[in-house]
């Protein structure tokens, strides 16, 4: 199936190429691609780039995998560069951004189905499920100061939606990004200033731009291995500190860029509290990583100012 008979089927590998970054993934890898193997369409070009792994994986997908296109990088280009990468090794009319921690559930040929037959729409995604098969959130609302105030408030539960076959929605998470290619080209992919988060909700910032819609199909699902950590959270804030300024003029920017320094500040703080009440080390962590988050901010207020 996929690629190892693309060369007789050139034709039919036009219509979708799963791209896919990875960086020291190997745990997930085999796992992932082999529910692409088994539920993408007949003909399915299949795009890994490998940001510098040092575990062995980008060999072992060359060796189990020979079906997939392995472009392999000196350096880790993060995930915007990651996809930009092995996209640019993409001939289907569509494109798949897919993580390396995902499994395929069911045959996407509806997914794909659907966007080809409704014009309007650029991008979407599908149910998202953790490893106890619970849905998670993927989809969220732009953002603005009052969501900034609590970050979740950017989130959409899946249980808001009710049984409708789409919906409309902002943005959807890059973990599963069903988009045509034609518009990811005239976008110029993702934005590399988003080396990790916040480069998804970018992309389909620009999607609505272009008066294209994003869309949410939640009768379809895949599993997606991957969670969030407060190591993670200066990640996070310097992603929104880049939509902000890149999105964002005159005031709601000034309101935007206050709200998240603040929360920085009150976050530490909060933290700092608990850890002198409990002893705990979590706590202490979440201080020390709101406070680099903090300094995040600062460096990046300073080097636009100057």
């Amino acid at each position: 199936m996929v690629a190892s008979r693309q060369e007789e089927n050139a034709d039919l590998a036009t219509r979708l190429t799963v791209v896919l970054v990875n960086y020291n993934g190997k745990q997930y890898l085999q796992a992932c691609l082999n529910s692409v193997l088994r539920f993408a369409p007949k003909g399915t070009e299949v795009v890994l780039a490998d940001n510098a792994s040092n575990d062995g994986s980008p060999d072992e997908v060359a060796r189990q995998f020979p079906w997939v296109r392995l472009v392999r990088s000196e350096i880790n280009l993060g995930f915007a560069g990651g996809n930009n990468l092995a996209s640019r090794q993409a001939h289907g009319r569509f494109l798949l951004l897919l993580n390396t921690d995902t499994e395929l559930l069911e045959p996407i040929e509806p997914v794909l189905a659907w966007l080809e037959q409704h014009e309007a729409y650029g991008a979407l995604t599908i149910n998202m499920i953790d490893g106890l098969r619970v849905p998670q959130a993927c989809t969220g609302k732009f953002p603005n100061p009052i969501r900034l105030a609590l970050l979740r408030r950017m989130l959409i539960s899946p249980a808001s939606y009710g049984a409708e076959e789409s919906y409309d929605v902002d943005w959807v998470q890059g973990s599963f990004v069903l988009i045509r290619t034609e518009l990811w080209r005239k976008l110029g992919g993702l934005d590399e200033d988003f080396f990790m988060y916040m480069e998804d909700v970018d992309l389909c910032k620009r999607v609505w731009d272009t008066d294209a819609k994003c869309a949410y199909l939640p009768s379809m699902r895949y599993l997606h291995w991957g969670g969030y950590d407060s190591s993670r959270f200066p990640d996070q804030v310097r992603g929104l500190s880049i939509y902000v300024g890149k999105h964002m003029r005159g005031v709601q920017r000034a309101a935007c860029r206050t709200v998240l320094l603040v929360g920085c500040i009150l976050r530490v703080a909060l933290n700092r509290i608990r850890w002198m009440i409990w002893r705990r080390q979590v706590d202490r962590m979440k201080a020390d990583d709101c406070r680099r988050a903090f300094q995040v901010l600062t460096e990046r207020v300073e080097s636009t100012l100057g």
